[in-house]
C-alpha cells in the first residue's frame, strides 16, 4: 500500500517514485492531483482549531452583555462618561439622566418624523379641502340668492339699468334660511325674514331710480312712490292711487306700501310728521 509520506525516496516503490517529492526533508506525494498529504490535513486542523478559540474568546468577551441588544449596549455606553466620573467620586446622576434623555429624545423624533410630516399634510390637504367646501356653498348662497332676486325685481318691474345696483345691495342684507327660502338677515337696519318682494317694495321710497319714469308726466310710476308719492302716506293720501296700486302690484306690496308710510290696509290716512 503507498503512503502519502515516506523518510527518503528509496521507501518509496520504484515504479511509483516519479510521483513524489522531497518537500522540506520529507518525502511526499505530489504527482495525483486532489490527494490530501496528511502535512495539509494537519495545517488544516490546526487552522480550525485556532479559529474555533477565537470564536470562543469572542463569545466569553461578549457574554458579559447578557441578552442585552445593540440598542440597550448604546445607552450603557451613552453612560460611560458619568460612570467614570463617579468611580472618582464625581457622581452626577442629572448627567446620567440628561445623556439618556437626550438619546431617548433623538430616537423618538427619528422614528415620528415620518409620522409627522404624513400628518401635517393630511392637515394641509384637510385645510384645502374644508376651504373648497366653503368657497362651493358660499357661491351656492349667492346663485339662489341673485336668482330669487332677479325673480323678484322682474315682478316688481325694476329697471335692467338699476338690477346690479340691486344685486350689490342684496347679496349683503339676504341670507338662505335653513327651508331654502332666501329671506333678510338680522343686520343693515333691516327687518329680518322679509322675502325679495316685500324687500322690494320697502325699497321704493328709498331707491326711486330703480323703477322707469312714467309715460306722460317724467314723474316715478306708483311703483317708485317716495314721499309725497305713496298714496298712503300723509302727504300723498289718494284713495285712486291707491286702488290702481293695489291693482298693478299686488295686495302684499301694497300692504307693505301702507306700513311704510305708517299706516295699514283700509285706515284712514296718517297723521302728517313733524
Amino acid at each position: 500500500m503507498l503512503k502519502s509520506t515516506y523518510d527518503s525516496i528509496e521507501e518509496v516503490p520504484e515504479e511509483f517514485r516519479s510521483l513524489y517529492s522531497d518537500v522540506n526533508g520529507t518525502v511526499r506525494l505530489v504527482g495525483i492531483a486532489g490527494v490530501k498529504t496528511q502535512a495539509d490535513i494537519d495545517t488544516l486542523t490546526k487552522s480550525l482549531n485556532e479559529e474555533r478559540l477565537a470564536h470562543k474568546a469572542t463569545k466569553e468577551r461578549l457574554s458579559v452583555w447578557g441578552d442585552l441588544k445593540h440598542e440597550e449596549v448604546m445607552q450603557k455606553l451613552d453612560k460611560l462618561p458619568a460612570l467614570e466620573a463617579a468611580s472618582e467620586g464625581k457622581f452626577d446622576e442629572a448627567a446620567i439622566e440628561a445623556a439618556a434623555s437626550k438619546r431617548a429624545e433623538g430616537a423618538i423624533k427619528m422614528a415620528l418624523g415620518p409620522v409627522q410630516r404624513k400628518a401635517d399634510e393630511n392637515a394641509k390637504k384637510l385645510e384645502e379641502a374644508l376651504a373648497e367646501v366653503q368657497n362651493l356653498r358660499e357661491e351656492k348662497v349667492s346663485r339662489t340668492i341673485s336668482d330669487e332676486m332677479r325673480k323678484a325685481m322682474a315682478e316688481a318691474k325694476v329697471i335692467p339699468e338699476a338690477q346690479e345696483d340691486v344685486l350689490l345691495y342684496a347679496r349683503a342684507l339676504f341670507t338662505v334660511a335653513e327651508d331654502g327660502s332666501v329671506v333678510t338677515k338680522d343686520a343693515g337696519g333691516v327687518s329680518p325674514g322679509l322675502p325679495p318682494k316685500v324687500w322690494l317694495s320697502d325699497m321704493a321710497q328709498k331707491r326711486p331710480h330703480w323703477w322707469p319714469l312714467s309715460v306722460g308726466g317724467g314723474a316715478r310710476s306708483s311703483s317708485s312712490v317716495s314721499g309725497k308719492s305713496n298714496p298712503w302716506s300723509a302727504e300723498g293720501w289718494n284713495l285712486t292711487a291707491q286702488g290702481a296700486f293695489l291693482k298693478e302690484h299686488g295686495q302684499e306690496r301694497a300692504k307693505a306700501m301702507a306700513e311704510a308710510a305708517g299706516t295699514t290696509l283700509g285706515k284712514t290716512r296718517p297723521p302728517k310728521k313733524r
